[in-house]
């Protein structure tokens, strides 16, 4: 059997272009059509991958009458393939913006409650005091945050503490408050306060994918027996706002969203009396100290130890 090379000889003897080739092969499922689209003849197309698999020492693509699909082998060279494209990108980006006079990047995550009210400001801050840097903000539920943080993908989440962040490292980020977001001609917006429970009575708007949000109600409606009447799940808060304007029910949201989103339009917003409807938003990363150095200058930035 022969010997397999050396890590530094193996590296040496791979090639960026074949990766990408490679991927497009099994993303097109033909060397033909992968070739057309790299501006290959499919003949240097073929030697390129066998070349390849000579490397790989094993078959990548199984052949048949349709085209080609990859190997288990090739599965996880295909994996990998597309690791090492995704960095080269990334790097390329970095080598753009370092000619441009930015000197570092930082990725963050976001749940739409800390996008809508306090990350905006942060941002402005932190962009005025460090021009030379660029910030990549991404928002998504709760549950894609910890995981994005998890698997490296972002440097830095904010969302509400829950299952889905235990095991990563986090600091006080801010304080909210949910609120009932009602028409103001409704029976519950002469309200000063209110229990969820109460609005149980009324159609509810959910948001899609709001982990930490919509689990919080769905428990206060078992605990009370009621049922949650979730009429329809919208992808953003300001979604939510104009399904509530249209008198499609009631709908749950922090209140410095609601005062960023719904200022002027006819809807009043009704302090909820639940103790879960005080909630603390908090950052996170898998740890603070072995962050590079611009997302820890970041961190220090917006929650300050």
């Amino acid at each position: 059997m022969p010997r397999p090379p050396s890590p530094r000889s193996f590296a040496r003897q791979l090639d960026v272009g074949t990766l990408d080739l490679f991927v497009l092969v099994c993303e097109t499922g033909s060397i033909a059509r992968a070739a057309e689209r790299a501006q290959l003849v499919a003949s240097a197309a073929s030697k390129r991958i066998a070349e390849l698999e000579s490397l790989a020492q094993a078959p990548l693509l199984v052949r048949h009458a349709r085209g080609v699909r990859p190997t288990p082998l090739g599965l996880v060279l295909l994996s990998h393939a597309q690791a090492i494209l995704l960095a080269v990108e990334h790097l390329r980006e970095d080598l753009v913006e370092a000619a441009q006079g930015i000197r570092g990047r930082v990725r963050v995550c976001a749940s739409a409650s800390a996008v809508e009210q306090f990350l905006p400001a942060d941002l402005a801050d932190f962009m005025r005091r460090h021009p030379d840097i660029r910030i990549d903000l991404r928002q998504a539920a709760s549950r894609a945050v910890a995981q994005a943080v998890r698997e490296g993908t972002a440097d830095v989440g904010v969302c509400g503490p829950s299952d889905d962040v235990l095991g990563l490292e986090s600091r006080p980020y801010r304080q909210e408050q949910l609120v009932l977001v009602v028409p103001r001609g409704h029976a519950l917006a002469r309200l000063r306060r209110v229990a969820y429970a109460r609005t149980l009575d009324w159609p509810q708007v959910g948001l899609r994918d709001s982990s930490t949000v919509q689990q919080a109600l769905s428990q206060e409606a078992s605990s009370t027996r009621r049922v949650l009447r979730r009429h329809i799940e919208v992808d953003s808060l300001s979604a939510l706002c104009r399904m509530v304007e249209a008198g499609l029910g009631v709908g749950v949201m922090p209140e410095g969203a609601f005062r960023a989103l719904a200022e002027g339009t006819p809807l009043r917003a009704v302090p909820l009396t639940d103790g879960w409807a005080r909630r603390e938003l908090r950052l996170y990363a898998q740890r603070f100290e072995d962050l590079p150095a611009v997302a820890q200058r970041f961190a220090d930035h917006v929650a300050p130890v």
